[in-house]
């Protein structure tokens, strides 16, 4: 990354949290759309379940082709936000953006994103479920797993390892500006809930109306904060990188 959005050997939280939203800013416009589809897909399951009449549950049983589009949207979010980070990444050095290049190369590493989030995912569900602590510290190290696997042409299973080692000296500097960032997303979301909860009134007996509003809101809200999330994945890496 450039000295402009990221300062050599970044250690304070306010500075993690600006260089995240200096990207944040540069990139928005360019991966919002991007995003936006990324998310949609990810909700392919639940859009279905209750298109079918179905309520959301978080540990209800669902059909198979519930889990067809679950598989099929992780998958296809996993992808765009690969190409996403790269994009970012383009943006920060400078370098030209090509979006079918971008994709390409997302498409190729696709398979080793997958398996380190498969990994990343049951390491975390391990140490939350031994005594939650190990957990939380593996989730925070996953920070830069993807930029790692992106970026530093990992081997299978190194890439975790790599993760851990490059996060502990930022550690709780992580934690924080994660926190802190996870609060004013929330906060802006509790402001929609405040908004979305007028238009039902506007629209009432008009259900349809007030599901399209509520889905193509969330869609939204996510896509800020998937943006958001990934530019202070790549700050956190490059800091991380900076320090060792």
């Amino acid at each position: 990354m450039t000295a402009s959005l990221l300062p050599p050997r970044a250690t304070s939280v306010q500075e993690l949290l600006q260089a995240a939203a200096q990207l944040f800013a540069l990139s928005l416009l360019k991966c919002l759309p991007v995003t936006m589809i990324a998310t949609l897909c990810a909700q392919l399951p639940n859009i279905y379940w209750m298109a079918s009449g179905h309520a959301l549950t978080l540990m209800g049983e669902h059909d198979a082709t519930f889990d067809a589009l679950t598989l099929i949207g992780t998958t296809v979010e996993l992808w765009l936000l690969a190409a996403m980070m790269l994009r970012q990444r383009a943006l920060a050095i400078g370098a030209p953006i090509r979006g079918s290049v971008e994709l390409l190369a997302a498409l190729r590493r696709l398979p080793l994103i997958m398996l380190h989030a498969l990994l990343a995912l049951l390491s975390v569900t391990a140490g939350l479920l031994l005594l939650i602590v190990p957990g939380v510290y593996l989730a925070v190290c996953y920070l830069v797993l993807a930029p790692v696997v992106l970026f530093e042409q990992a081997r299978p299973g190194v890439a975790l390892i790599r993760s851990v080692q490059l996060m502990r000296p930022l550690w709780w500097r992580a934690l924080a500006a994660l926190v802190i960032a996870t609060l004013l997303f929330l906060f802006g979301a509790f402001i929609c809930v405040a908004i979305i909860g007028v238009v039902a009134g506007v629209l009432a007996g008009n259900g349809p109306a007030f599901v399209a509003i509520q889905t193509a809101t969330a869609v939204a809200f996510g896509a800020l904060f998937l943006v958001f999330l990934t530019a202070l994945m790549l700050v956190l890496h490059s800091a991380a990188n900076s320090s060792a």
